[in-house]
């Protein structure tokens, strides 16, 4: 019973995240990881990224920098891509050239 509801849980957050992992990429970033070739996107949190947030990152592409909330990776495969968007602490993912807020340092507003 106990190994049943924890499979049943396993496999809702699984697809709760998979769903929500759609909404979180913008449309030009799902067209080019759909190529199937590597990408440069930013990845926005709701609060200032941590050492440990951006080292997750760095194993999933090339950390080239951090302006406010938004953390600028290149090099991402599409699969990273995918596995990045799946996380709950993950608001959102754009790419090239990037969100209008995080050119700006700081406040991290977008």
């Amino acid at each position: 019973m106990f190994l049943g509801a924890l499979a049943a849980l396993s496999a809702g957050w699984s697809g709760y995240a998979s769903i929500t992992a759609r909404q979180k990429l913008d449309p030009g970033l799902r067209t080019a990881l759909a190529a199937h070739q590597p990408v440069s996107l930013w990845v926005e949190f709701p609060f200032p990224p941590e050492e440990f947030h951006i080292r997750y990152l760095q194993d999933r592409g090339t950390v080239t920098g951090v302006r406010g909330r938004w953390v600028h990776l290149v090099r991402v495969r599409p699969a990273a891509a995918w596995s990045i968007a799946r996380l709950y602490w993950v608001l959102r993912l754009e790419g090239e050239p990037g969100p209008q807020g995080a050119a700006a340092a700081g406040d991290g507003s977008s």
